[in-house]
């Protein structure tokens, strides 16, 4: 018998790349065991790996819209709480400033005027929160500063940019006029007076609304203009308690009414709400002229200073980088005649530096939350619901009553009803509240976007598992297997590598 290298038997079947094919299965089982993934390739799945590239698209995907929410949310819950802060330091002036509660101060400023200051700064505070270098209330420029410090805001820089002091100032002079009278003029050839607005009236001090009378003896006539005009013709002689009523409209859109009661000659009267009837219908017009410039003259220096510091504060907040707030023209302001102008950024203060461009303040910011949904989470301080409590807080910190002026509880009392109106943000002006709601929906989205993510993630995951893994039990039962077969190989391919024909027989 012959024994030749191309013969049948065991050393043929023990060819050298059996060995090696075998130890490569030995090592990609071993690779297997240790890792629990089937194959290091996509190709090494064979038909499954477009299961596979499919899934790892969606959990990708999943991955991504996860992130943007774990982010969205902690700025939502920052941005929600201050929100919340700030509602409830308005609530709280609102209650400070309650009628009947002005007391002097040897500072000029009451208590709850201080409290304001304090609660100013902390709303600017919050404000400019930021987290991870996003400024929350910036809008579309998160990574700038949205408003300007307090002391700036109110005082300026010393180096001609005026702050809202100086505004307010302005527009007080701009409204009461040089003699006092509210930028009205008081006339008319006895037995009539006549009140009527000049041409600065259309844009500075009281704005006539009409006027009526109680008294046969004292006729009205109102011709609404503009310029409006009021004539009161004395045609006989009231009798005592007869009144006229003059009312007025003010730069901040309240009204007031001025009431003159007729007196008897030589009886005692509050010279801004009485009036003397006189021997004739020409003393009677004449004390009728002389009451109503009194009346006047005291309303100016009570209603109208509050409103003008309402309007001034309106104005300078309305203001931002692409709008600077309107201020008198000046400067001889008690004179002015022409519209307020827009300030400059050189010569004003402009409060709010963050993003004022289209688009709503939500829409500054979004998150993508799922394929074809997405949660708007932006927020602007320079909002209508922010805007009208700084402005509060700003006039009653900027505001001074000092001890002993007559006029200092009646401006007090003026100042405070009118912040007693916008903090209680009346019918068309914005709520805090609806800024909570809408970022609490914003939040509440994300919240159920991600429940349903979690819950699609575990499931893809699962199934992912199920064609890239493999069974830790049949790896080891096949790496025993080929082992043993591999052993037993090489055990036969030494015998038969030792083998002579000696040995052979």
């Amino acid at each position: 018998m012959t024994i030749t290298a191309t013969g049948r038997g065991a050393y043929r079947t023990a060819t050298p790349h059996q060995f090696v094919s075998g130890r490569t299965q030995l090592d990609d089982l071993q690779r297997q065991l240790a890792t629990k993934k089937k194959s290091e390739t996509y190709a090494g799945l064979g038909l499954d790996r477009n299961v596979s590239l499919d899934l790892n698209g969606k959990l990708s995907a999943l991955d991504g819209w996860l992130t943007g929410i774990e982010r969205g949310q902690v700025n939502l819950k920052i941005a929600s709480t201050a929100v919340d802060t700030y509602a409830k330091i308005t609530a709280e002036t609102l209650k400070d400033v309650r009628s009947g509660t002005y007391l002097e101060t040897a500072s000029g400023r009451t208590a709850p005027q201080e409290l304001a200051e304090e609660k100013f700064k902390q709303t600017l505070d919050l404000l400019n929160s930021q987290i991870n270098g996003r400024y929350l209330f910036s809008g579309r420029t998160a990574d700038k500063e949205p408003v300007e410090s307090f002391s700036l805001i109110m005082d300026g820089d010393g180096a001609g940019r005026a702050g809202l002091k100086q505004l307010i100032a302005e527009r007080r002079l701009a409204d009461r006029g040089d003699d006092g009278l509210g930028r009205l003029t008081l006339g008319g050839t006895d037995p009539q007076v006549t009140l009527a607005e000049g041409a600065a009236s259309a844009f500075y001090g009281f704005k006539l609304s009409g006027a009526a009378s109680s008294s046969a003896a004292l006729t009205t006539a109102y011709t609404a203009g503009p310029p409006a005009d009021i004539a009161v013709d004395v045609t006989g002689t009231p009798s005592v308690g007869d009144t006229l009523r003059v009312s007025l409209t003010l730069p901040d859109g309240s009204t007031q009414e001025i009431t003159l009661t007729a007196r008897a000659e030589g009886a005692s009267g509050t010279e801004h709400e009485t009036f003397a009837i006189g021997a004739d219908a020409d003393a009677t017009a004449a004390n009728l002229r002389a009451a109503l410039g009194k009346a006047l003259t005291h309303h100016a220096d009570r209603a109208l200073s509050a409103a003008s510091a309402q309007k001034a504060a309106g104005d300078f907040f309305a203001g931002s980088n692409g709008s600077p707030p309107l201020r008198v023209p000046g400067p001889d302001f008690a004179n002015a005649a022409t519209a307020p102008v827009a300030g400059t950024e050189a010569d004003t203060v402009i409060w709010y530096k963050g993003d004022d461009g289209a688009g709503t303040a939500r829409s500054t910011s979004t998150v993508q939350i799922d394929r074809s949904e997405t949660a708007q989470t932006g927020a602007r301080a320079n909002e209508q619901a922010f805007r009208t409590g700084l402005a509060q807080f700003a006039v009653l910190a900027a505001e001074t009553f000092p001890a002993g002026d007559a006029a200092s509880r009646d401006r007090y009392e003026a100042m405070t009803e009118r912040v007693r109106d916008q903090l209680g943000f009346p019918p068309g002006v914005q709520n805090p509240s609806e800024i909570i709601v809408e970022l609490g929906t914003a939040q509440n989205a994300m919240a159920k976007a991600k429940e349903r993510h979690v819950a699609t993630q575990g499931y893809l995951t699962q199934t992912l598992e199920s064609v890239e893994n493999v069974t830790t039990e049949e790896v080891a039962m096949q790496l025993l297997e080929l082992q043993t077969r591999l052993q037993a190989s090489y055990q036969t391919t030494a015998s038969l590598g030792r083998l002579n024909l000696t040995n052979f027989l």
